[in-house]
């Protein structure tokens, strides 16, 4: 079963696939992210790997619309994690035009947005996730965490740049790291990005887990009134087991038998009981635990 990465993957592959026509800006800046992410540049040409199959069409598409390049897609084993890798490959005077094309459409992003994240700076993100992407599934115990990982500093601090959501740029296992954590960060991101059903799916793990935490509050709570009033019924008796029903007048001996023979009964239920008013089986109660005391003082 793919991972909610993966899904997410599918999903923005899928959507450029559908969406506007060749020679979209929108379609170009997403292809930069894209190979600024997961693309490696040399003297001939450039080269897209990933382990999304969607995506490596996707960006075959792309190079063909954008530019009119005819890519050569090669599928080659497993990595280590058992996934297949997907190398799509441009050569040629025409692709090293695109690759600067492309460099040229990155950097008017920020320009274009007014230094704000804008429409451009979603689709460049859009890219950058498909190729260096990685998100925890909604309702996810060591919770939510949504990070892009590579290389290059200047990479991952131009997506911190465009991010709505306040991303935290690290060094881990030297490589570089931009990420968020919570739900609300992520959420952020992934609404930036378009991926709004991945955001429901995150607000109604959070609904549920609040109902959860709610039951168990509740739960807790009941246990604990139980265990006072556990513990509050058995001192009780150990209180009344010192009266001597013979000396006490017929109410209170009454109300003290009741009492011994039912110590989880309850107030209402002891006046029940006694065929009295709950009011004078707590007034009896008092009583005799007043005359506990005494004597035990």
């Amino acid at each position: 079963m793919p991972s909610f990465a993966s899904e997410l993957r599918r999903q923005l592959a899928a959507r450029l696939a559908a969406g506007s026509p060749g020679g979209s800006p929108v379609r170009r800046e997403e292809l930069a992210g894209l190979v600024d992410a997961a693309g490696n540049f040399d003297n001939s040409g450039v080269t897209f790997r990933t382990s999304s199959a969607a995506v490596a069409r996707s960006v075959v598409r792309l190079w063909r619309s954008e530019f009119g390049l005819e890519p050569h897609l090669d599928a080659s084993g497993p990595d280590p994690f058992g996934r297949a890798r997907y190398a799509v490959r441009v050569e040629g005077n025409r692709a090293i035009q695109a690759a600067e094309e492309l460099r040229i459409e990155r950097e008017r992003v920020p320009r274009e947005s007014g230094g704000r994240p804008g429409l451009s700076a979603a689709a460049y993100l859009r890219g950058a996730f498909q190729g260096a992407g990685s998100v925890t599934p909604p309702g996810y115990r060591r919770g939510h965490h949504l990070e892009f990982v590579h290389e290059s500093e200047e990479f991952v601090k131009r997506l911190a740049s465009l991010s709505r959501a306040p991303l935290k740029v690290v060094r881990r296992r030297g490589r570089w790291v931009a990420y968020v954590k919570g739900a609300d960060g992520v959420t952020t991101l992934l609404a930036q990005m378009g991926l709004h059903d991945a955001v429901l799916e995150y607000e109604a793990q959070a609904v549920l887990g609040e109902a959860k935490a709610n039951a168990n509050r509740v739960t807790n709570f009941d246990a604990a009134n139980a265990a006072r009033t556990a513990t509050a019924a058995a001192r009780q008796q150990e209180v009344l087991r010192s009266l001597d029903p013979g000396r006490l007048p017929e109410a209170l001996g009454e109300m003290l038998a009741l009492r011994l023979e039912h110590p989880d009964a309850s107030l209402a239920e002891l006046a029940e009981l006694g065929g009295i008013t709950k009011s004078a089986a707590n007034h009896r109660l008092r009583r005799l635990a007043a005359m506990a005391s005494a004597e035990a003082g």
